[in-house]
């Protein structure tokens, strides 16, 4: 195996591996990840007996400009409904990886196809022009089908048709325009890359556009919670990593590691209950995670989190959290924790039957 054919092959999966790790979901869809790039490189047998039929009918030109970017779209999508009907593929954000992946092994295959048919010392040129620009193109066009294909499954049946069949258009289009610019001669080698580029950037534009959506699903969730206006942007992702940092060194590895999965946790049960693609059941076990996970970061190590998350003009720390907390009109002869008090029972799920001496604000 030749630099070239390494080269065609590793970087399309650093690619990949980079989208997973972008969009936080290595752990949930590298299973599914794995079969959506088998199943491009084995489609590619089929697409080429597709593409050699259409080339005998309508010549190169049309196979180039629409043959190819029909089939070799179609067939890349393909499995991506089945792979959506898991429910490990929670929202679009997913739907995109799968679809990417399944480019990327059709991208692969691709490459080695054509380095075959061209001399041993133009295999490396050839590898570094593709992986820059083709290998890009097909995963970004199959990535956009991906995300519509999973938006879908939580419509009605009007879109279920219309958003994935609306996505291969689009993905069809733009796989054309970028074969038409390989055999015009007045296209350079620039455009064609800067094209291929801009493709894939719509498949990463797509889990970035998950973040936003996410961050403000956890921050209804834990509003619905009573979280404070702090907890709220940093467990939705507002400078997550310097708060976790500070953590670590006042409390230690294993608080600062139950708090990151805190985080974690919160975010997926956010994603479970807005995806409609979640039960009841699931949506309680990561309910019940993040509960338990509260409980065993410790109920002084929960004070100093809450207290020390990214704030606003109107969260200015532990004294305004009391202050806002104990602004509350309560029976004096009421027992019952209010206030932050009554927020850190909850945290350590105290018995509901409160003793005599309980301490009030």
């Amino acid at each position: 195996m030749n630099a070239g054919v390494i080269l065609a092959t590793l970087v399309p999966l650093l690619a990949l591996a980079g989208l997973l790790l972008f969009g936080r979901s290595g752990r949930r869809l590298w299973v599914m990840t794995l079969i959506a790039v088998a199943w491009g490189i084995a489609v590619t047998y089929l697409v080429i007996q597709v593409n050699d039929r259409w080339a005998e009918a309508f010549g190169l030109t049309s196979l180039i400009v629409l043959g190819a970017p029909i089939a070799e779209e179609i067939t890349k999508a393909v499995v991506l409904p089945f792979l959506s009907l898991s429910r490990r593929a929670a929202w679009f954000v997913d739907g995109a990886i799968l679809g990417a992946a399944a480019g990327t092994g059709f991208a692969i295959r691709e490459n080695w196809l054509y380095l075959e048919r061209v001399a041993s010392d133009q295999t490396l040129s050839m590898a570094l022009a593709r992986v820059t620009s083709t290998n890009l193109m097909h995963a970004g066009c199959t990535a956009i089908v991906g995300a519509a294909i999973v938006l879908a499954y939580s419509r009605g049946w009007r879109a279920r048709i219309a958003l994935p069949l609306g996505a291969l258009a689009i993905a069809i289009t733009l796989h054309s325009i970028f074969n038409r610019l390989t055999v015009n001669d007045d296209a350079s080698t620039l455009l064609v890359t800067v094209v291929g580029v801009g493709v894939f950037a719509i498949a990463v534009g797509i889990v970035f556009l998950g973040f936003p959506i996410s961050a403000r699903w956890v921050r209804q969730d834990l509003a619905n919670q009573g979280a404070t206006t702090s907890e709220q942007a940093a467990l939705s992702g507002g400078s997550v990593a310097d708060v976790l940092d500070a953590f670590e060194s006042r409390y230690g590895s294993d608080a600062a590691g139950l708090a990151e999965q805190l985080v974690q946790a919160q975010r997926a049960l956010a994603i479970a209950q807005h995806s409609g693609r979640s039960s009841a059941t699931e949506i309680s076990s990561l309910q019940d995670t993040a509960d338990s996970l509260r409980r065993n970061i410790g109920m002084f190590q929960m004070m100093w989190l809450r207290s020390h998350l990214p704030i606003d003009a109107s969260a200015l720390g532990l004294w305004t959290l009391i202050e806002d907390s104990t602004l509350v009109t309560q029976d004096p002869n009421d027992s019952t924790p209010s206030g932050m008090w009554a927020r850190l029972d909850e945290s350590m799920e105290t018995p509901t039957t409160q003793s005599d001496t309980t301490a009030q604000p």
